[in-house]
């Protein structure tokens, strides 16, 4: 037991399995209680249901009985001759009203739960009551609807029942009903209400915690065990609005009031359509429900407790085979653990995932000893050398078992635009964008046979496919569509295929990636993303192709031209003359052209801001272009650099010879500056050119107008004047050629921010100053 009780205390999973088997018992037996509690007190809540509905239904018996009692005394007080003859009187007779009293009491003392039985008479105003109370007017004002009508009533008279008002249900009889008039005489039956309770509780034995009370239709309180509530209107409760809703002759159901839960059981009678109603709070229905319930928790608290002891047997004995496992490696892990308390599911786990690395690890290294000795032993086939490696003899005995063929077809992959593609992706994505595609291949390919994948260049990846006879399957362009397809839809690249001639035997694989090699690089011609074999290039390879001079020479006149429309269909025109050769001589055609444009312009290399270093990279980028699309934009980009350069050439030209009629018009201005008429119009006629590109050309060169210039020389000189001279302000005007002394002091003061007299006078003031310190040096 000790050990038992250590191995709680320390570990884990023991606590987590007897805390299971702990929380399965506990569960079970409160479920069970709680279910049994409820059986129980649900029946007993049946029962008490049905002993109401029995107890309501003999008040309603005895109420019919009280009903069918005043129509027999209705009855026999009609069929009673002495009765009848008072009813009918005219006159007063104070011996028939005391027969008549003597006969009402006699009937009344057969039935003592009558308080009285009276009779009015209006013709002579003659009441007669076996108890003697006055008589209630208010009864003959009620209007009749049938032979006997119910009116419930307090009736007040002093020095009568300590002055408490008496509570009487009156039965009404009209004994002339059919011929009803205003001095018809009326029979009334008091029974008191006291009764009807009396009733009730001796049927019931309730007492006053009891909530037993009959009503009417309308809801209104006819008897109660609280007799405060006599005539009280119940008509809004929830309760008793469902109780009169319902067409039931009985029924119960559970009902909430003042935030209770209660019983409700009403009966209905059957002659006077009363409700006789029960309400009792659901605490109340089963005496010793508390009592009970502390019972129901000893007795599971006890089995809980032996159930807690039972958990820990169970434990104990489905516990063994996981103690015997963990005593095993307990040395080797606990020695590294301070927490006193040990999670053995844990300690396993992690010896488990120790050895289930250490095996995927090795098995990993395996594979891939495996994997990288596979394809260096492939790479040596593809270079042609299979025996230069150093591998063991024995495994490439494996190697040539495994890679049997006997024939091999290699296919070449290539992706199209890889720039674009690394400028995209990233040139660190760019080598998984090469592993998926030679994983997408493997997989369509591995379908047909025997399917290696190697990757042998940045943007080149190597298929070796081994097939059983010497013929390439049908189905295998569509399965390299498939590749190229899947490629461009979820990588968005596009990659050219080259399939290899079938070679017999390993030795030859490399003459089939030579083949591959050479026939994907027709994709210059057949543009990017094609399929490409020998039976689509052998074409290309039977065509004897001559250089297309005429084409060469009209592109060159284009050039010349500088029409951009001629140049691009003279590099169209060259680019289909040269497109039905191999590729090899297209290359070469290429470069011939651009050679033959770089002596035709050779002239342009005296230009200064020409650059023919453009010539060289187009030279490669000729050599490395992927379809005839790229060399004619290399084409266009080259012709479009030299027609720039000839624009250049031409404008530069121009621009000297411009710049010395600059000169030349300067040195005029400065030479006849005084002159009045000097003008734009004036100078354009001495230097041969219109007045408005005269304009725009002194514009551009000086960064001046030809008038701003002009009156900067003007008023340059007139400063000068200003200082050297004892002119006026309007002579010095005149002398440099602006005759409006006011426009001349405008233009002076605009310029200078300062007016031409105030200026010589600065002017005087430096120059005394500088004599003054002149004097005093």
């Amino acid at each position: 037991m000790r050990i038992t009780m250590g191995r709680l205390i320390r570990y884990k999973a023991f606590q987590k399995l007897t805390i299971s088997y702990f929380l399965l018992i506990l569960v079970t037996v409160s479920l069970l209680s709680g279910v049994l509690f409820y059986l129980f007190s649900d029946s007993a809540v049946k029962e008490v249901d049905r002993n109401s509905k029995a107890m309501l239904s003999q008040i309603s018996y005895a109420s019919d009985v009280v009903y069918n009692q005043v129509m027999t005394i209705g009855n026999a007080l009609l069929n009673d001759p002495e009765i009848t003859s008072f009813l009918n009187d005219r006159e007063e007779d104070k011996t028939n009203n005391y027969h008549v009293f003597q006969q009402l009491s006699q009937i009344k003392s057969a039935y003592p739960y009558m308080h009285s039985i009276g009779i009015y008479r209006p013709s002579t105003d003659t009441s007669v009551d076996t108890s003697g109370l006055p008589f209630d007017r208010s009864l003959y004002t009620i209007s009749a609807e049938q032979y006997m009508e119910f009116y419930p009533r307090k009736l007040s008279i002093k020095n009568i029942n300590n002055n408490h008002p008496l509570q009487f249900l009156t039965f009404l009889l009209y004994p002339d009903y059919s011929l009803r008039t205003h001095d018809n005489p009326l029979i009334y039956i008091n029974v008191e209400e006291e009764s009807i309770l009396a009733t009730i509780r001796k049927i019931s034995r309730a007492d006053f915690a009891n909530n037993v009370f009959v009503m009417n239709s309308e809801g209104r309180v006819l008897s109660h065990t609280d007799s405060s509530l006599f005539l009280q209107d119940l008509s809004r409760e929830d309760y008793v609005q469902r109780i009169l809703g319902e067409e039931q002759p009985e029924h119960s159901f559970t009902a909430s009031i003042d935030d209770e839960k209660h019983l409700v059981t009403y009966v209905k009678s059957s002659e006077m359509n009363w409700y006789f109603v029960s309400v009792t709070p659901y605490n109340n229905l089963i005496s010793n429900i508390h009592k009970l319930r502390n019972v129901t928790i000893s007795v599971t608290a006890f089995i809980v407790l032996g159930g807690l002891l039972l958990s820990i047997f169970l434990t104990k004995n489905i516990y063994k085979p996981l103690s015997s496992l963990f005593d095993q490696i307990k040395p080797k892990s606990s020695s590294t653990r301070t927490s006193p308390v040990i999670d053995e599911y844990q300690v396993l786990a992690e010896v488990f995932s120790a050895l289930e690395e250490r095996e995927k690890s090795m098995q990993f290294v395996i594979n891939r000893s495996s994997r990288t000795v596979r394809e260096h032993y492939l790479q040596s086939l593809l270079k042609g050398h299979p025996q230069s490696n150093a591998l063991p003899e024995v495994l490439i005995r494996d190697m040539d078992e495994q890679i049997s063929g006997p024939y091999f077809c290699v296919m070449v992959f290539i992706i199209d635009d890889l720039e674009s593609v690394q400028k995209r992706v990233g040139a660190e994505q760019q080598s998984l964008l090469s592993f998926a595609l030679g994983n997408i291949a493997k997989e369509m390919l591995e379908g047909f046979g025997e399917c290696d994948l190697l990757i042998t260049e940045t943007n080149e990846a190597v298929a070796i496919s081994q097939y059983e006879a010497n013929i390439v399957p049908e189905e295998l362009k569509a399965a390299l569509h498939s590749v190229q397809s899947f490629l461009s839809r979820y990588f968005k690249m596009t990659v050219s295929i080259g399939v290899g001639d079938i070679v017999f035997g390993r030795k030859n694989i490399q003459t089939s990636y030579i083949s591959a090699q050479q026939y994907v690089k027709y994709r210059l011609i057949y543009g990017k993303g094609t399929i490409l074999d020998a039976s689509a290039t052998r074409s290309h390879l039977m065509t004897t192709l001559s250089y297309p001079t005429a084409s060469e020479k009209k592109l060159i006149e284009a050039v010349q031209s500088g029409k951009k429309e001629a140049i691009e269909e003279s590099i169209k025109l060259f680019i289909e003359q040269i497109s039905s050769g191999s590729c090899n001589q297209v290359i070469t055609y290429s470069i011939q052209l651009m050679l033959s444009l770089l002596k035709h312009f050779d002239y342009l290399q005296h230009v200064p801001t020409s650059n023919f270093n453009e010539y060289l990279d187009a030279m490669t980028d000729i050599e490395t272009a992927e379809d005839l699309e790229q060399i004619a934009f290399i084409f266009s980009r080259y012709c479009a650099n030299i027609c720039a350069l000839i624009e250049e050439k031409n404008h530069w030209l121009n621009a000297q010879r411009h710049n010395s009629v600059i000169e030349k018009l300067q040195r005029y201005i400065r030479d006849h500056y005084a002159e009045p008429n000097l003008s734009l119009e004036f100078v354009s006629n001495f230097a041969g050119l219109s007045p408005s590109y005269l304009g725009k050309l002194f514009k551009s060169s000086t960064g001046q107008s030809f008038s701003e210039f002009l009156n900067h020389t003007r008023l340059e000189k007139a400063k000068e004047l200003l200082v050297t001279s004892n002119e006026t302000a309007a002579k010095i005007s005149e002398s440099v050629g602006i005759y409006n002394i006011t426009y001349f002091s405008t233009l002076f003061k605009k310029k200078y921010g300062i007016s031409p007299s105030a200026y010589r006078e600065q002017a005087s003031m430096r120059s005394g100053e500088n004599g003054a310190e002149f004097q005093s040096r």
